[in-house]
């Protein structure tokens, strides 16, 4: 106990939301320490696709911030066998190798001066002088201010506060090396609602997708019906990679322990989209920090947003929903519409 080691901030987990948040910490001068157990440049389940609110936000954050992307603007959707549905977005998704991207985060963080540890979270404690007193796995011990989770949707600490989640998605994945398209293809189907089967033109491959909710752990079952989309748009299946993503956000419940991004549930419940999300949070959670108000104050309105998206989720897949979605996509001009509209409306609300 004796030694163990004193910081202001403590952030489990490296990824886009620790990483960013890591960075925005250093630029208002606060001390802080990320801790992960990864190795990086490392790869993760993920489409990888930055939309214009995620990009615009992130280039605000991290002024400079570089990394390589591919823009596409050409939306391909389709119901069973109907007609495409296909239309130029307004503005492009940037589409990027999360293990790339991921890696020019934290490199951000640490040309500014950041600090990594490589370590596995076991536990956290709270004392009585109002430090958080973290156990990690190796046994070393770290006290801090502030300890910010960002480890994921399999997030340890929110696994101590909170226990199991009650709803969350599976996400299959597939990559066709060296194949590059030039679209985003969505495919809706009563095979496999509530969910969808896709396709995102990467930086040097082809991805291809498959999400589907999970309330029980039925990973052969979902195997299979990605399998026979792959075969129904004559895909060879490869090598299949898999991750949950939480849709449970969960609660704030202490001023000095915080959940961000995907540890707190903070993804998009209909898209899986969390990049945004994970950027918005880690922002909210340096003011929340440096400002020395709640998390539920500064993170209010992302808060607010997931409940809402639960109810457009639940009335997505719906009877009526999903008939609105299919005579919908015999509009192109009004999915376009809808998609430009909702990019301009979530644009740059920082």
């Amino acid at each position: 106990m004796e030694n163990k080691r004193h910081i202001d901030v403590l952030i489990i987990g490296a990824g886009p939301a620790g990483s960013v948040c890591g960075s925005l910490l250093k630029q208002a001068g606060v001390e802080c320490l990320i801790v992960d157990q990864a190795t990086f440049p490392r790869d993760k389940v993920c489409g990888g696709g930055l939309t214009v609110k995620a990009w615009r936000l992130l280039d605000m954050l991290l002024p400079g911030i570089q990394y390589n992307y591919r823009p596409i603007t050409r939306m391909r959707c389709q119901f069973e066998n109907d007609a495409v549905c296909e239309f130029q977005a307004e503005y492009p998704i940037r589409m990027t190798r999360r293990k790339d991207f991921d890696y020019s985060l934290l490199q951000y963080y640490l040309d500014h001066g950041g600090e990594l540890m490589k370590g596995s979270f076991a536990r956290f404690d709270q004392q009585a002088d109002g430090q958080v007193l973290v156990t990690l796995k190796s046994g070393e011990q770290i006290s801090c201010r502030y300890l910010v989770a960002a480890d994921g949707s399999n997030s340890q600490i929110r696994q101590q506060i909170h226990g199991d989640s009650k709803l969350r998605a599976m996400f299959l994945e597939q990559f066709d090396e060296g194949k590059e398209s030039d679209d985003v293809f969505v495919h809706f189907s009563n095979n496999y609602r509530p969910g969808v089967f896709y396709k995102f033109s990467s930086v040097g491959r082809d991805m291809y997708g498959y999400a589907s909710v999970e309330t029980n752990d039925d990973m052969p079952r979902h195997k299979a019906g990605f399998k026979q989309a792959l075969t129904k748009f004559g895909v060879p299946v490869d090598r299949i990679c898999g991750a949950y993503i939480q849709l449970d956000t969960v609660p704030h419940t202490a001023d000095n322990v915080i959940l961000i991004g995907d540890a707190g549930g903070f993804a998009n419940k209909l898209t899986g989209e969390g990049l945004y999300d994970a950027f918005k949070t880690a922002a909210n959670a340096k003011r929340a920090i440096v400002e020395g108000r709640s998390f539920s104050e500064t993170n209010k309105e992302e808060f607010r947003k997931m409940e809402h998206q639960k109810k457009v989720y639940e009335f997505f897949f719906s009877p009526i929903g999903w008939r609105l979605l299919r005579w919908a996509l015999r509009c192109p001009r009004i999915i376009k519409w809808l998609f430009d509209a909702k990019m301009k409306r979530e644009t740059f609300r920082a």
